[in-house]
């Protein structure tokens, strides 16, 4: 849906401009509303960043033919904001690169319809003509119950696992379940399908250290986390509370403490919080080692075969293995939250498998990778359809092994990834793709373009065979290594990589290919390195 939407809108509004005999700004294509973004007094709209040639530098927004606000001061979402003062503190290697192209509506009536329209304004200050129309209509007022009504006591010891299941079955069909301020120590819990969990400010979802209050998914595999749910629909998870992993104690700057690779056992052991205890547990109880009991640890949010997610608000912070995983998921938006995983071990931000992810506005400061696509590995993940469709733009992640990732598990094909208009700042890898031996699969047909990087510890771009998942699962076997090709990165601007700007390294017989790279300006980069690789195209890329 969005890669394609994206690419058939770019192609129209190139004819529109060229017919029209000059690149002036034009009416914006693709306004949609995400799903599940609207609610009784609100609505997220999203357009299509403009097209190549287009002067467009900010939009305005139309309720019912009135103007009701403007890109042109960014919006105040946690992602955007950072965005925002890295733009102003870089504005040369920023440029024109970065766009915003997303609004929130307001002051909504329940029950109620509405017009929007979208007008880009070009630098000489003109109006476009309206986008299409999107008519969007608001949500009745919901039925609300509260956490404390079932006993829940937000005092940071009382473990509320109890209560706070009973308030989610309590809860109505397309009701809300509202935590208020404090902070709620529970156990796994099983959401259910057409709720909404809202976390008003200063509200905290805390994981127990209690091993007992948490399930193992499977013998030999991991334990589960504080949220989860199978075969779900219509789940929203908003506020501006924080969710709480308890994985890690905190250094002096604020940041997770890390357990090093030469030291991870005795610093676990140290630095550790439910990461320890769950690691702990499974040793002395469930016949592990070490490493078996460490790769058991959980993840803190794990929804699975869930038709229609939508994350607004929250901040998530220190998990004990990954933060958010959403496995076989369709119709999936992360918008305006805060991930805080750094230096976790293993912290990866959200995991995704499945279709249409829409990701926007986002801060993302990780342990490990910040978006990552997995499909699967070996023989048996290739069974499965390929994890396709996504849109990523208007994020700001800051650190992370990578920034969008593809893989490692590979195996059923990871494809049409968009992504633009993010920042990547102090990142390993901005786009980092990753596969195997035998892993099947790979990746395809995938664009980044309109991004910004500063400061890559390792390379800008990976596209590479030579990487092993040393917390992976179970075992496989397949017959092939994973290759990655029909990837596009067009208009990105880098400053500073420690390593090369871009790297190949495929493998005998299965390069990747047609990896091409179109207007991109490395600024202090050392030089690419191919390695079993086929078509590397450069277009006008520059280098310093």
């Amino acid at each position: 849906m969005y890669m394609h939407k994206k690419v058939a809108a770019l192609t129209a509004a190139i004819c529109l401009a060229v017919s029209s005999g000059a690149f002036a700004a034009q009416a914006p294509t693709g306004l949609v509303t995400p799903k599940l973004a609207t609610d009784s007094d609100s609505t997220w709209l999203a357009w299509d960043r403009p097209a190549k040639g287009d002067d467009a530098v900010y939009y305005n927004v139309y309720q019912n033919g009135k103007k009701i606000g403007s890109t042109q001061t960014p919006i105040q979402t946690a992602g955007v904001q950072a965005m925002a003062k890295f733009q102003n503190e870089n504005k040369d290697l920023c440029g024109d690169l970065l766009i915003y192209h997303s609004f929130e509506a307001t002051g909504l009536q329940p029950d109620t319809s509405y017009q929007f329209t979208v007008r880009a304004v070009g630098k000489d200050g003109k109006e476009s003509g309206d986008s299409k129309v999107l008519t969007v209509k608001t949500t009745s007022a919901p039925k609300v119950v509260r956490l404390t009504d079932f006993g829940a006591k937000g005092d940071g010891t009382t473990v509320n696992t109890e209560a706070l299941q009973k308030a989610i079955k309590a809860t109505p069909k397309n009701g809300v379940l509202e935590v208020p301020a404090g902070t709620f120590v529970s156990g796994a819990v099983q959401l259910k399908s057409d709720m909404t969990l809202k976390l008003d400010k200063g509200a905290v979802l805390q994981c127990s250290l209690n091993v007992d209050d948490y399930q193992m998914e499977k013998p030999g595999g991991r334990y589960n986390g504080l949220l989860n749910g199978r075969d779900l629909e219509n789940v929203r998870i908003v506020g501006e509370g924080t969710i709480d992993g308890s994985g890690w104690k905190q250094a002096k700057d604020g940041h997770y403490m890390k357990a090093g690779s030469k030291t991870r056992e005795e610093d676990v052991f140290m630095y550790g919080k439910l990461a320890k205890v769950q690691t702990e547990y499974l040793e002395e109880n469930d016949g592990r080692n070490f490493k078996e009991g460490y790769n058991g640890r959980g993840t803190t949010v794990i929804l699975s075969h869930i038709n229609n997610l939508y994350v607004e608000g929250i901040k998530l912070v220190n998990p004990s293995m990954h933060m958010v995983v959403v496995d076989h998921g369709d119709n999936v938006t992360f918008n305006n939250t805060t991930f805080l995983t750094y230096d976790a071990n293993n912290g990866d931000v959200i995991d995704f498998t499945g279709s249409k992810y829409l990701v926007m506005n986002n801060y993302m400061d990780s342990g490990d990778d910040a978006i990552n696509f997995n499909a699967g590995m070996g023989d048996k993940g290739a069974k499965n359809p390929p994890v396709s469709d996504a849109w990523i733009f208007n994020n700001y992640v800051r650190r992370a092994h990578g920034g969008i990732t593809l893989g490692s598990h590979t195996a059923s094909w990871i494809e049409k990834v968009l992504g633009e208009d993010n920042v990547f700042n102090g990142t390993d890898i901005a786009f980092r793709c990753k596969t195997s031996e035998g892993m099947m699969g790979g990746g395809r047909n995938c664009t980044f373009r309109h991004n910004v990087m500063k400061d890559m510890t390792q390379q800008a771009f990976l596209f590479t065979t030579k990487y092993t998942d040393t917390n992976a699962v179970g075992k496989f076997s397949g017959a092939n290594p994973g290759v990655f090709k029909d990837m596009l990165i067009e208009d990105c601007a880098v400053q500073n990589t420690r390593k090369e700007g871009l790297r190949v390294e495929g493998m005998p017989g299965y390069e990747h290919h047609d990896i091409t790279l179109r207007n991109v300006r490395m600024l202090n980069t050392k030089p690419d390195k191919v390695i079993n690789g086929k078509n590397i195209n450069y277009e006008n890329v520059t280098t310093k």
